[in-house]
Formats: structure tokens, sequence, C-alpha cells
């Protein structure tokens, strides 16, 4: 069979796949917490070495069960920054979290609660942790993935203190979702933008002929470095249940940072479970690529790739991107 030229850019997620049963603990360490309920019984960790050498890791997992998620309760760094985005798993409402999460930030630990869905932006070398599943309204859980400006992972882990009732000194950097929604065929929130970025939004719309195809997202947030604290990354969330073309009047773009799509499911029973089946063009050459299973895309600078056609559709399904700048820019080649 002849391998195609981009094949090696698409991934299935389940090369990172960490399940809980086959963990083993390792005696004498303070950072052995997946023998604890919380522990996620799916998850997935990728790296730079799974990203084509990004500087970048993500995870992707379901919280299911009530309890801490770190063993002893510690606290702990890490040299890089990154973002976390509690999910709901309830696809026809993208402000349902169905839970209520407790995390701790800074080294006064520092405790905030929230029961809708929420991102929060982790410094480098801000000590944050540990995050407790207080409770859970959904029979589905919720999901969690992490993005981080590294491309390996680093953790230093910190003696237990107590935590302390929220002074609001971090609050700046725990965020509703909702606060970047983009709904309903490309309706969003104009005021986050200056009136020169709109200017500009609308000429590239006239541009690039860019319009929303029956096939995109029903619901989706999206977060800009600004929104990030200024962080050089843009990420989103959305859910899809429709089959056909993302986007009409434009084929192939590229970025001049590289990037990452993420088609992930929504089954917490199963995490290898798409429901759908995606085709997706990479490189100049519109090399086709079907993906049928929870996957992720590289798409290194200049890669051109698209358009996305959801071809059939069993269940709806969670779609997140990932651009490693702090304010997506395309150019359209065809």
């Amino acid at each position: 069979m002849t391998t195609k030229k981009y094949e090696y850019l698409i991934k299935p997620l389940s090369i990172g796949r960490k399940d809980k049963a086959k963990l083993k603990k390792k005696t004498g360490k303070r950072n052995v917490f997946f023998s604890l309920p919380e522990y996620a019984e799916q998850k997935v960790c990728l790296t730079g070495k799974e990203l084509e050498g990004l500087n970048l890791c993500f995870d992707w997992e379901f919280k299911t069960k009530l309890g801490d998620w770190h063993e002893a309760r510690d606290p702990h760094i890490h040299p890089y920054p990154e973002v976390q985005f509690f999910v709901g798993l309830d696809t026809a409402n993208i402000n349902y979290l169905g839970a209520e999460v407790e995390t701790c930030l800074g080294t006064e630990q520092e405790t905030y609660s929230f029961a809708e869905p929420t991102v929060i932006v982790i410094p480098a070398g801000l000590p944050h942790g540990p995050n407790t599943t207080k409770r859970i309204y959904s029979p589905k859980g919720f999901g969690f993935y992490v993005a981080a400006l590294s491309a390996v992972t680093q953790t230093e882990w910190m003696a237990n203190t107590k935590p302390c009732p929220s002074k609001g000194k971090y609050e700046h950097l725990v965020k509703p979702l909702k606060a970047g929604l983009l709904t309903e065929r490309d309706k969003f929130n104009a005021s986050r933008f200056t009136q020169d970025e709109l200017l500009k939004r609308a000429q590239l719309t006239k541009e690039s002929k860019l319009m929303l195809g029956p096939g995109n997202a029903d619901h989706r947030a999206w977060f800009y470095g600004r929104d990030l604290e200024g962080l050089n990354i843009n990420l989103d969330w959305g859910f899809y249940s429709k089959p056909g073309l993302w986007h009409r009047g434009v084929g192939t773009h590229t970025h001049p940072v590289d990037e990452v799509l993420v088609f992930a499911g929504v089954d917490p029973s199963d995490i290898d479970y798409l429901g759908a089946e995606i085709e997706i063009d990479l490189g100049k050459e519109h090399e086709r690529y079907i993906i049928e299973k929870p996957s992720v895309v590289v798409c290194p600078a200049g890669l051109p790739h698209c358009p996305i056609i959801t071809r059939w559709i069993d269940k709806p399904y969670a779609f997140f991107s990932i651009n490693l700048s702090s304010q997506p820019e395309s150019s359209y080649i065809d």
C-alpha cells in the first residue's frame, strides 16, 4: 500500500492513552495520583514527541467520579504556562458543565469553585492544584483538556499547605468559557474586538469569501491570547452534529505558526469512539484523508490544510484546535 506524503501528520489519540488499570504505582513518590478514585479511567496525553516536535503538550480526559485529582492534595508547578479547559459533555448546551469543581491557585492555595464550563490560565511557575470534583450533576460527567506551551512535561510537586478562602488575587485567571462564545452560525461578540480588528475581519471575510457551511459547529467557544493573559496561544472548543462542508467559498489555507486540530468523541465510556467520519485535505496536492476515530491532525507552520467535511455522523462529537499564536492568522490559497 502506498504511503501518502502527509499521512504521518494524522495520529489517533490512542497513541497517548493512559489507562488507569495499566498504570503501576511507583512507591515512595508524592506524585503518584492515579490510585485515587477521581483519576480518570481513560485519558490521553500527547507531547511534542508525538506532535512532530511542536512546542506543545496536551491532555484530554473524562471526569466521572467525585474526589481529589491528586494524591495528598499536593500543589505543583510547571516551568511553562498552560491553559486548562473544564468542559461539559452535553452537546446541546455548551454552557452546561454538569459538575462543581474546586481548584487551588498560588502559594496561598486560594480556593475557587465553579459549576459552569471554565478556562483557567496557569502562568509559568504558578503553584496550582489540587483540583477536586465536589459534585457531579450530569450522568456523563464532564471533560477536561490542557494545552501546555512546552514540548515535554515537567512537574515539580510541592509540600501540601492548607487551602485558604479565596481573596481574589488569582480571580483574573479563572474565566467562564462562555466569555469567548461563538454560537449559531458565526455570531460573535463584537465588543471583544477593536474597530480596526473588526474592519480587518470584514476585509478578510470579503477577500477569502469565507462562509460557514452546514457541517460547521452548533456551538463554539474561542479564546485568543488577549483572553489568556497575553499567552502566545489561541484555542477553541465546539460541538458538531451535522454532516457537510465546514466552510463554503474557500478550500485550503495556511497559518504562519504551528497548529493542531483535535477531533474527539464525547462518550465517557469509550475515549476511542468518535461517532462520525471526517474528511480533511492536506498539502497543496490536496491529499485526502478520512478520520473515523478520535485523532489529532498536526499542521506545521505553512502547511496547507482543509477543506474539512463531516461525511456522516452517528453521534455529535467535539473539536478543538490549538494554534501557537495569540491571534489566528490565515492565508487562503484556493
